[in-house]
């Protein structure tokens, strides 16, 4: 089965001035990922936080968290900030003097009898003056497996390609040209199917027999975009334009 690199573990590998995403001729999409620390010209830093035991933090060890808390050392005496939520700790902070941006990954899955689905949506909350927020949600991955051949009839009808795929990845850094002000926040997105532009919204089976010119992935123009989110003067982010809603890839 053809998989997709996730951005997660993608993000520290290249180059700080992301290209343009790209879907490989023959292969599901893909994105360059973020080499980390990034700053901007406002002083703003995204920077990774290392895993050592249960503690994920900052190179200076300055911003820690620890089973969902989050702990700031220049913050002398001050106890633990609990997050509000549960989820996969997103391994960045994006740091703003004194307060920080961590992120947490909610992921929600689904069990099919062809297949199965997976998607995942990132929050960021802002912790400041010993207290968090959610202040930006953002879709973070998706991936589904869909439909099965049940006889060879239906093999036959596939190509042999039995379920339909489908991958969506993201990018996520912070513009390095803001020169004032809060961290801006980019999201670049990569999305696609397989085998073509297939859709869960049809029966694929009802649908033409597939050659082997049809066995390629193909990038979803409308989920393969760029968003750029801004902090509010209610201190929320939000982005320049809406998303468009990918459910295909973001409801499992």
């Amino acid at each position: 089965m053809r998989r997709l690199m996730i951005a997660l573990g993608a993000m520290f590998l290249a180059a700080c001035t992301p290209p343009a995403a790209e879907a490989p001729e023959n292969g599901p999409p893909n994105l360059d990922g973020v080499m980390l620390p990034l700053g901007d010209q406002a002083g703003n830093r995204m920077e990774a936080l290392t895993q050592n035991g249960a503690r994920w933090c900052t190179e200076d060890n300055v911003w820690c968290v620890e089973g969902g808390q989050v702990s700031a050392s220049f913050a002398a005496g001050a106890a633990p900030v609990a997050l509000p939520a549960q989820g996969e700790l997103w391994p960045v902070v994006v740091r703003t003097g004194e307060t920080a941006l961590i992120g947490l990954i909610a992921t929600e899955e689904q069990m099919y009898s062809g297949g199965s689905g997976r998607a995942q949506h990132l929050t960021l909350y802002e912790v400041a003056n010993g207290a968090p927020r959610a202040v930006l949600r953002m879709p973070y991955s998706g991936a589904a497996d869909i439909r099965a051949c049940f006889d060879e009839e239906d093999e036959q009808q596939r190509a042999g390609a039995c379920r339909d795929e489908y991958q969506f990845i993201t990018r996520i850094f912070i513009d390095e040209t803001v020169a004032s002000g809060a961290p801006v926040i980019v999201l670049e997105t990569a999305a696609g199917s397989y085998p073509g532009a297939v859709t869960r919204n049809a029966d694929s089976l009802e649908q033409p027999a597939l050659t082997e010119a049809d066995l390629v992935w193909a990038q979803d123009e409308t989920c393969t975009f760029r968003r750029t989110y801004t902090r509010g003067a209610d201190g929320l982010y939000a982005p320049d334009q809406p998303l468009p809603g990918c459910t295909d890839y973001l409801e499992p």
